[in-house]
């Protein structure tokens, strides 16, 4: 189904009944990384699966696609279903969107899970990542993305998950280069969220990845155990989902 934003189309499904809880993807996926867990998460709650501006069925937004622009995209989505109050589920990119929505409705905001995400912006070097791999997505997308792909997976178990990094790759190639540069440009240019993360009165749960060579998790313990954020770190790299589908999954469905 589909919500109307800048007059284009954004795409989510809808499954189950109960406490609703709204899962977004991250960067150069779509709303089917979650649906392995559909069936046993539906059973609690009332899920909201939502293609994030630029991926899946979703187009990119005319104006902007700042984190801010795709957080009120995702409330204008649960604004027609009419939920009231939500908890989010936010993978890498997905919970930049959901640590904007939060800050945006904090009254709609019951809970935030961050999976593989963090609410620190960007550092320095990690900035210039970003332009590096812009730079390189208008010569050679595909190499670029395959490449990118394949280090999300912790090196040390990447042979076992040699068909989901070829499904994840054929996937994000999906994803267009314009779509692609918009979207780390926004990501670039994120603002930090760790004051809103320390203070924030909802249910604030962190999973992070041990081996995840783009956020420390015993950085964000040193950071965020002290204000009461729920921290669990679980074996595997960036793509928990994958590499410890059923860990995360209880996580989640627990939350």
């Amino acid at each position: 189904m589909g919500v109307k934003k800048d007059d284009k189309q954004l795409f989510y499904q809808e499954y189950g009944e109960g406490e609703t809880l709204c899962l977004l993807h991250g960067f150069v996926e779509n709303r089917d990384m979650w649906k392995p867990m559909v069936k046993t998460l539906s059973q609690k709650y009332r899920l909201i699966l939502i293609d994030l501006p630029g991926h899946g069925k979703s187009p990119l937004l005319e104006q902007s696609n700042s984190m801010r622009a795709m957080a009120v995209a995702v409330n204008e989505i649960l604004d027609q279903l009419s939920v009231e109050t939500v908890k989010l589920v936010g993978h890498s990119m997905g919970g930049y969107v959901a640590l904007a929505f939060a800050e945006a409705f904090p009254q709609k905001t019951k809970g935030l899970l961050l999976l593989n995400s963090t609410p620190e912006a960007d550092s320095a070097e990690r900035k210039k990542m970003r332009n590096h791999a812009i730079d390189m997505a208008g010569r050679n997308y595909q190499a670029l993305v395959s490449m990118s792909v394949a280090n999300l997976f912790s090196a040390k178990r990447s042979s076992e998950f040699e068909k989901e990094i070829s499904q994840t790759k054929a996937e994000a190639l999906q994803v267009t280069p314009n779509a692609y540069i918009a979207c780390q440009k926004a990501m670039r240019e994120r603002p930090g969220y760790s004051n809103l993360w320390k203070t924030a009165d909802y249910k604030r749960h962190m999973v992070l990845g041990s081996d995840d060579g783009l956020i420390d998790p015993e950085k964000m313990k040193r950071k965020f155990l002290e204000a009461g954020v729920k921290i669990d770190v679980l074996t595997g790299g960036h793509m928990l989902h994958i590499e410890n589908f059923k860990e995360v999954e209880g996580l989640i469905g627990n939350f």
